[in-house]
Protein backbone atom coordinates (compact mmCIF):
# COMPACT_ATOMS: atom_id res chain seq x y z
CA UNK A 1 0.00 0.00 0.00
CA UNK A 2 1.35 3.29 -1.04
CA UNK A 3 0.65 6.51 1.03
CA UNK A 4 1.49 10.15 -0.41
CA UNK A 5 1.19 13.27 0.98
CA UNK A 6 0.62 15.26 -2.47
CA UNK A 7 -0.48 18.93 -3.65
CA UNK A 8 -3.36 19.22 -6.22
CA UNK A 9 -3.11 20.54 -9.19
CA UNK A 10 -6.30 22.41 -11.65
CA UNK A 11 -6.17 19.07 -13.52
CA UNK A 12 -7.83 17.61 -10.36
CA UNK A 13 -10.11 20.19 -9.55
CA UNK A 14 -13.54 18.24 -10.17
CA UNK A 15 -11.77 15.26 -8.07
CA UNK A 16 -10.94 17.12 -4.76
CA UNK A 17 -14.27 19.16 -4.94
CA UNK A 18 -16.23 15.81 -5.77
CA UNK A 19 -14.35 14.72 -2.39
CA UNK A 20 -14.68 17.42 0.26
CA UNK A 21 -18.33 17.77 -0.86
CA UNK A 22 -18.44 14.24 -0.23
CA UNK A 23 -16.99 14.68 3.15
CA UNK A 24 -18.75 17.67 4.37
CA UNK A 25 -21.90 16.92 3.15
CA UNK A 26 -22.49 13.75 4.98
CA UNK A 27 -24.96 15.75 7.21
CA UNK A 28 -26.04 18.76 4.67
CA UNK A 29 -25.19 19.32 0.94
CA UNK A 30 -21.80 21.26 0.22
CA UNK A 31 -20.71 23.02 -2.83
CA UNK A 32 -17.46 24.35 -1.96
CA UNK A 33 -16.80 25.72 -5.29
CA UNK A 34 -19.70 28.11 -4.54
CA UNK A 35 -19.23 28.53 -0.65
CA UNK A 36 -15.65 29.72 -0.95
CA UNK A 37 -15.18 30.84 -4.37
CA UNK A 38 -11.91 32.80 -3.73
CA UNK A 39 -9.98 29.63 -3.12
CA UNK A 40 -11.59 26.98 -5.14
CA UNK A 41 -10.99 27.47 -8.27
CA UNK A 42 -9.40 25.42 -11.25
CA UNK A 43 -6.32 26.65 -11.72
CA UNK A 44 -2.49 25.64 -10.32
CA UNK A 45 -1.83 28.01 -8.11
CA UNK A 46 -5.15 27.75 -6.19
CA UNK A 47 -5.26 24.17 -6.40
CA UNK A 48 -1.90 23.50 -4.74
CA UNK A 49 -3.56 25.06 -1.57
CA UNK A 50 -4.69 21.58 -1.16
CA UNK A 51 -2.46 18.76 0.38
CA UNK A 52 -4.13 15.60 0.14
CA UNK A 53 -2.97 11.88 1.02
CA UNK A 54 -3.70 9.68 -1.68
CA UNK A 55 -3.78 5.87 -0.52
CA UNK A 56 -2.91 3.71 -3.48
CA UNK A 57 -3.74 6.41 -5.96
CA UNK A 58 -6.94 7.62 -4.11
CA UNK A 59 -7.75 10.82 -1.85
CA UNK A 60 -8.48 9.76 1.27
CA UNK A 61 -7.69 13.04 2.89
CA UNK A 62 -7.64 16.52 2.52
CA UNK A 63 -6.43 20.03 4.36
CA UNK A 64 -5.98 23.02 2.91
CA UNK A 65 -3.33 25.26 3.54
CA UNK A 66 -4.32 28.86 1.90
CA UNK A 67 -1.24 31.94 2.04
CA UNK A 68 -2.42 35.17 2.98
CA UNK A 69 -0.92 39.01 3.27
CA UNK A 70 -2.10 40.18 6.33
CA UNK A 71 -1.63 44.00 6.72
CA UNK A 72 -1.63 45.53 10.39
CA UNK A 73 -0.57 48.79 10.01
CA UNK A 74 2.72 49.49 8.46
CA UNK A 75 3.15 45.33 8.81
CA UNK A 76 2.35 42.48 6.55
CA UNK A 77 1.99 39.71 8.33
CA UNK A 78 2.01 35.96 6.53
CA UNK A 79 -0.91 33.86 7.26
CA UNK A 80 -1.61 30.62 6.62
CA UNK A 81 -5.06 29.98 6.88
CA UNK A 82 -5.65 26.46 7.44
CA UNK A 83 -9.94 24.78 5.51
CA UNK A 84 -11.48 21.95 4.43
CA UNK A 85 -10.06 19.63 6.70
CA UNK A 86 -11.44 16.28 5.75
CA UNK A 87 -11.27 12.39 6.03
CA UNK A 88 -13.01 10.23 3.92
CA UNK A 89 -15.24 8.00 6.34
CA UNK A 90 -13.46 4.85 4.97
CA UNK A 91 -10.29 6.18 6.18
CA UNK A 92 -11.39 7.66 9.65
CA UNK A 93 -9.23 6.59 12.37
CA UNK A 94 -6.02 5.73 9.83
CA UNK A 95 -3.84 9.32 10.83
CA UNK A 96 -4.37 10.93 7.53
CA UNK A 97 -5.64 14.18 9.08
CA UNK A 98 -2.82 14.11 11.57
CA UNK A 99 -0.13 13.68 8.86
CA UNK A 100 -0.98 16.60 7.11
CA UNK A 101 -2.11 19.27 9.63
CA UNK A 102 1.28 17.94 10.77
CA UNK A 103 2.67 18.60 7.38
CA UNK A 104 0.78 22.03 6.98
CA UNK A 105 2.17 23.07 10.56
CA UNK A 106 6.14 21.97 8.95
CA UNK A 107 5.46 23.92 5.63
CA UNK A 108 4.36 27.34 6.86
CA UNK A 109 7.21 26.94 9.60
CA UNK A 110 9.71 26.42 6.55
CA UNK A 111 8.12 29.06 4.30
CA UNK A 112 8.54 32.08 6.87
CA UNK A 113 4.94 32.39 7.93
CA UNK A 114 4.18 34.97 10.60
CA UNK A 115 0.91 32.81 12.42
CA UNK A 116 -1.88 30.49 11.02
CA UNK A 117 -5.68 30.86 11.93
CA UNK A 118 -8.36 27.95 11.39
CA UNK A 119 -12.23 27.39 12.07
CA UNK A 120 -12.62 24.27 14.04
CA UNK A 121 -13.57 22.42 17.45
CA UNK A 122 -10.79 23.61 20.35
CA UNK A 123 -9.27 20.72 21.22
CA UNK A 124 -8.57 18.64 18.39
CA UNK A 125 -7.14 21.25 17.01
CA UNK A 126 -4.67 21.89 20.13
CA UNK A 127 -2.59 18.96 19.42
CA UNK A 128 -1.41 20.36 16.68
CA UNK A 129 -0.72 23.96 18.36
CA UNK A 130 -3.58 26.02 17.79
CA UNK A 131 -5.20 28.14 20.74
CA UNK A 132 -9.06 29.94 20.22
CA UNK A 133 -8.05 33.46 21.20
CA UNK A 134 -8.34 36.95 19.63
CA UNK A 135 -11.36 38.81 19.67
CA UNK A 136 -14.53 39.37 17.91
CA UNK A 137 -17.13 42.23 18.66
CA UNK A 138 -21.40 41.26 17.84
CA UNK A 139 -23.12 44.28 18.52
CA UNK A 140 -27.17 43.51 18.35
CA UNK A 141 -28.91 46.48 16.87
CA UNK A 142 -32.94 46.69 17.18
CA UNK A 143 -35.73 49.73 15.57
CA UNK A 144 -36.55 50.23 19.46
CA UNK A 145 -32.40 50.77 19.66
CA UNK A 146 -32.77 53.43 17.02
CA UNK A 147 -36.16 55.36 17.51
CA UNK A 148 -35.05 56.51 20.55
CA UNK A 149 -31.67 57.14 19.58
CA UNK A 150 -30.53 58.01 16.16
CA UNK A 151 -32.37 59.99 13.71
CA UNK A 152 -33.38 58.29 9.90
CA UNK A 153 -31.15 59.00 7.52
CA UNK A 154 -31.78 58.71 3.43
CA UNK A 155 -29.04 55.88 2.89
CA UNK A 156 -30.55 53.65 0.66
CA UNK A 157 -28.93 50.32 -0.14
CA UNK A 158 -28.34 48.35 -3.69
CA UNK A 159 -26.96 44.93 -4.37
CA UNK A 160 -23.67 44.55 -6.04
CA UNK A 161 -22.77 42.28 -7.94
CA UNK A 162 -20.15 40.50 -10.62
CA UNK A 163 -20.31 43.88 -13.37
CA UNK A 164 -20.90 46.80 -10.90
CA UNK A 165 -17.26 47.63 -11.86
CA UNK A 166 -17.50 51.13 -10.32
CA UNK A 167 -19.39 49.92 -6.78
CA UNK A 168 -17.07 47.37 -6.38
CA UNK A 169 -13.95 49.81 -7.04
CA UNK A 170 -15.07 51.62 -4.24
CA UNK A 171 -15.42 49.14 -1.82
CA UNK A 172 -12.16 47.68 -2.60
CA UNK A 173 -10.91 51.52 -1.81
CA UNK A 174 -12.89 51.23 1.52
CA UNK A 175 -10.95 47.75 2.09
CA UNK A 176 -7.41 48.27 1.42
CA UNK A 177 -7.61 51.51 3.07
CA UNK A 178 -8.58 49.57 6.78
CA UNK A 179 -5.72 49.83 8.85
CA UNK A 180 -6.21 45.93 9.53
CA UNK A 181 -7.03 43.85 6.58
CA UNK A 182 -6.13 40.90 4.19
CA UNK A 183 -5.13 41.46 1.45
CA UNK A 184 -7.73 40.92 -1.73
CA UNK A 185 -7.24 41.12 -5.13
CA UNK A 186 -9.42 43.83 -7.23
CA UNK A 187 -10.07 40.70 -9.51
CA UNK A 188 -11.07 38.37 -6.46
CA UNK A 189 -12.73 40.86 -4.25
CA UNK A 190 -16.18 40.22 -5.64
CA UNK A 191 -15.71 36.33 -4.75
CA UNK A 192 -13.95 37.41 -0.99
CA UNK A 193 -17.81 39.37 -0.88
CA UNK A 194 -20.10 36.15 -1.69
CA UNK A 195 -18.36 33.94 -0.04
CA UNK A 196 -19.99 31.71 2.83
CA UNK A 197 -22.84 32.48 0.65
CA UNK A 198 -23.40 36.23 2.03
CA UNK A 199 -24.23 39.22 -0.13
CA UNK A 200 -22.75 42.71 -0.80
CA UNK A 201 -24.55 45.85 -0.39
CA UNK A 202 -23.29 49.61 -1.42
CA UNK A 203 -24.66 52.35 0.12
CA UNK A 204 -25.84 55.87 -1.08
CA UNK A 205 -26.39 58.97 0.31
CA UNK A 206 -28.96 61.41 -0.21
CA UNK A 207 -26.86 62.42 -2.97
CA UNK A 208 -26.66 59.31 -4.58
CA UNK A 209 -23.01 59.05 -3.71
CA UNK A 210 -21.66 55.88 -2.29
CA UNK A 211 -20.14 56.21 1.28
CA UNK A 212 -20.20 52.61 2.66
CA UNK A 213 -20.43 48.71 1.63
CA UNK A 214 -21.64 46.08 4.08
CA UNK A 215 -21.70 41.99 3.39
CA UNK A 216 -24.70 40.18 4.89
CA UNK A 217 -25.77 36.80 5.54
CA UNK A 218 -29.29 35.69 3.41
CA UNK A 219 -31.53 36.85 5.82
CA UNK A 220 -30.01 40.08 5.81
CA UNK A 221 -29.76 39.78 10.11
CA UNK A 222 -26.33 39.55 10.27
CA UNK A 223 -23.52 42.22 9.23
CA UNK A 224 -20.23 40.42 8.51
CA UNK A 225 -18.74 43.52 7.34
CA UNK A 226 -19.54 47.29 7.44
CA UNK A 227 -16.80 50.10 6.22
CA UNK A 228 -17.63 53.53 5.42
CA UNK A 229 -15.74 56.48 4.44
CA UNK A 230 -16.00 57.25 8.24
CA UNK A 231 -17.42 55.86 11.65
CA UNK A 232 -19.64 58.43 11.79
CA UNK A 233 -21.06 57.62 8.19
CA UNK A 234 -20.97 53.94 9.14
CA UNK A 235 -22.96 54.76 12.72
CA UNK A 236 -25.87 55.83 10.16
CA UNK A 237 -25.53 53.04 7.92
CA UNK A 238 -25.78 50.65 10.57
CA UNK A 239 -29.26 52.19 11.47
CA UNK A 240 -30.55 52.80 7.78
CA UNK A 241 -29.86 49.16 7.45
CA UNK A 242 -31.99 48.45 10.82
CA UNK A 243 -34.85 50.61 9.70
CA UNK A 244 -35.05 49.50 6.23
CA UNK A 245 -35.39 45.64 7.49
CA UNK A 246 -38.05 46.26 10.24
CA UNK A 247 -35.77 44.27 12.36
CA UNK A 248 -32.94 43.77 14.64
CA UNK A 249 -29.53 42.73 12.96
CA UNK A 250 -25.87 42.16 14.19
CA UNK A 251 -23.12 44.19 13.81
CA UNK A 252 -19.82 41.47 13.39
CA UNK A 253 -16.42 43.19 13.68
CA UNK A 254 -12.63 43.17 14.68
CA UNK A 255 -11.70 44.29 17.91
CA UNK A 256 -9.76 47.15 15.77
CA UNK A 257 -13.35 48.99 15.01
CA UNK A 258 -13.14 51.03 18.36
CA UNK A 259 -14.81 53.72 16.35
CA UNK A 260 -17.54 52.17 15.46
CA UNK A 261 -17.93 49.97 18.54
CA UNK A 262 -18.19 53.18 20.73
CA UNK A 263 -21.40 54.53 18.38
CA UNK A 264 -22.98 51.69 18.46
CA UNK A 265 -22.12 50.40 21.81
CA UNK A 266 -23.95 53.11 23.00
CA UNK A 267 -26.95 52.23 21.23
CA UNK A 268 -27.00 48.51 21.33
CA UNK A 269 -29.11 45.87 22.67
CA UNK A 270 -26.59 43.92 23.58
CA UNK A 271 -23.00 43.08 22.92
CA UNK A 272 -21.11 39.61 22.22
CA UNK A 273 -17.01 38.88 22.69
CA UNK A 274 -15.86 36.03 21.22
CA UNK A 275 -12.75 34.85 20.34
CA UNK A 276 -11.93 35.33 16.52
CA UNK A 277 -10.39 32.07 15.68
CA UNK A 278 -8.36 29.40 16.26
CA UNK A 279 -4.71 30.59 16.09
CA UNK A 280 -1.20 29.72 16.40
CA UNK A 281 1.75 32.30 16.14
CA UNK A 282 5.65 31.51 14.62
CA UNK A 283 6.86 34.71 15.05
CA UNK A 284 5.91 35.91 18.28
CA UNK A 285 8.14 38.91 17.84
CA UNK A 286 7.00 39.98 14.58
CA UNK A 287 3.25 39.35 15.33
CA UNK A 288 2.94 41.04 18.76
CA UNK A 289 5.10 44.13 17.72
CA UNK A 290 2.96 44.90 14.73
CA UNK A 291 -0.30 44.35 16.68
CA UNK A 292 0.93 46.04 19.92
CA UNK A 293 2.00 48.87 17.58
CA UNK A 294 -1.84 48.95 15.76
CA UNK A 295 -3.09 49.09 19.10
CA UNK A 296 -1.36 51.92 20.25
CA UNK A 297 -3.08 53.80 17.33
CA UNK A 298 -6.32 53.13 18.78
CA UNK A 299 -6.02 53.65 22.13
CA UNK A 300 -2.90 55.54 24.61
CA UNK A 301 -0.77 52.85 25.71
CA UNK A 302 1.50 53.03 29.18
CA UNK A 303 5.08 53.01 29.11
CA UNK A 304 7.14 50.31 30.21
CA UNK A 305 8.88 47.29 29.21
CA UNK A 306 8.27 43.19 29.82
CA UNK A 307 10.76 40.54 29.82
CA UNK A 308 8.66 37.54 28.57
CA UNK A 309 9.14 33.44 27.98
CA UNK A 310 7.33 31.48 25.64
CA UNK A 311 7.95 27.27 25.92
CA UNK A 312 9.42 26.66 22.82
CA UNK A 313 10.22 29.89 21.25
CA UNK A 314 12.46 32.19 23.74
CA UNK A 315 12.32 35.01 25.10
CA UNK A 316 10.99 38.56 24.12
CA UNK A 317 11.65 41.67 25.21
CA UNK A 318 8.63 44.31 24.73
CA UNK A 319 8.48 47.87 25.07
CA UNK A 320 6.92 50.66 25.03
CA UNK A 321 8.09 54.75 25.56
CA UNK A 322 6.43 57.61 24.49
CA UNK A 323 4.28 56.12 22.37
CA UNK A 324 6.83 54.14 20.34
CA UNK A 325 7.08 50.17 20.43
CA UNK A 326 9.18 47.70 20.33
CA UNK A 327 9.19 44.38 20.43
CA UNK A 328 12.27 42.20 19.95
CA UNK A 329 13.79 38.31 20.70
CA UNK A 330 16.30 38.59 22.96
CA UNK A 331 19.35 35.91 25.01
CA UNK A 332 18.37 37.87 28.25
CA UNK A 333 16.61 35.95 31.00
CA UNK A 334 12.66 35.69 30.96
CA UNK A 335 11.43 37.17 34.42
CA UNK A 336 8.29 35.35 33.63
CA UNK A 337 7.44 32.05 31.21
CA UNK A 338 4.21 30.68 29.65
CA UNK A 339 3.31 28.00 27.67
CA UNK A 340 2.64 29.24 23.50
CA UNK A 341 -1.37 28.34 24.58
CA UNK A 342 -1.33 30.60 27.61
CA UNK A 343 0.77 33.47 25.79
CA UNK A 344 -2.14 33.31 23.28
CA UNK A 345 -4.95 33.79 25.61
CA UNK A 346 -3.10 35.96 27.96
CA UNK A 347 -1.78 38.59 25.08
CA UNK A 348 -4.92 38.04 22.30
CA UNK A 349 -7.92 37.50 24.51
CA UNK A 350 -10.38 37.76 24.30
CA UNK A 351 -10.60 37.84 28.30
CA UNK A 352 -7.90 40.22 29.68
CA UNK A 353 -4.69 39.08 30.74
CA UNK A 354 -5.57 38.39 34.43
CA UNK A 355 -8.70 36.22 33.84
CA UNK A 356 -6.26 34.20 31.92
CA UNK A 357 -3.26 33.65 34.09
CA UNK A 358 -1.64 35.58 37.02
CA UNK A 359 0.51 38.27 35.90
CA UNK A 360 3.09 38.97 38.45
CA UNK A 361 4.03 42.36 38.96
CA UNK A 362 7.34 42.41 36.43
CA UNK A 363 5.02 41.93 33.60
CA UNK A 364 2.33 43.85 34.80
CA UNK A 365 2.45 46.85 31.79
CA UNK A 366 0.74 43.43 29.96
CA UNK A 367 -2.44 44.35 31.78
CA UNK A 368 -3.06 47.41 29.96
CA UNK A 369 -1.48 46.66 26.61
CA UNK A 370 -3.84 43.58 26.09
CA UNK A 371 -5.74 42.06 24.69
CA UNK A 372 -4.02 42.52 21.28
CA UNK A 373 -6.09 42.84 18.55
CA UNK A 374 -6.07 39.61 16.61
CA UNK A 375 -8.95 39.37 14.51
CA UNK A 376 -10.83 40.28 11.26
CA UNK A 377 -13.48 39.35 9.20
CA UNK A 378 -15.32 36.64 8.60
CA UNK A 379 -14.82 37.17 4.74
CA UNK A 380 -11.46 36.23 5.16
CA UNK A 381 -12.07 32.67 7.01
CA UNK A 382 -11.15 29.41 4.57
Amino acid sequence: MSVDVVQLSAAEFEEGMDFLNEVFGEHRPHNFATLLPAIYQPTDELMACNRAVRVDGVIKAIVGLFPMQWHVGDTVLKVGGIGGVSTHKSARGAGYMSLLMTHCVQVMRDEGHHLSWLGGQRQRYGYFGYEKCGTTVELNLTPDNLRHALPETDIRFQSMGPDDTESLQFAHRLHQAQPSHCERSADMFYRNLISWYHEPHLARNADGDPVAYLVANEDGGQILELVATDDEVAQEVAGAWVRQRGQGANFVMADTATGLQRRLSALAEGVQVSPSGNWQIYDWARTVEALLRLRSQMVALSDGEVVLGIEGYGTLVIRVRDSQVDCQRTQDSALVTWSPFVAMRALFGPLPPEAVVEVPREVAAINGWCPLPLGWSRQDGV
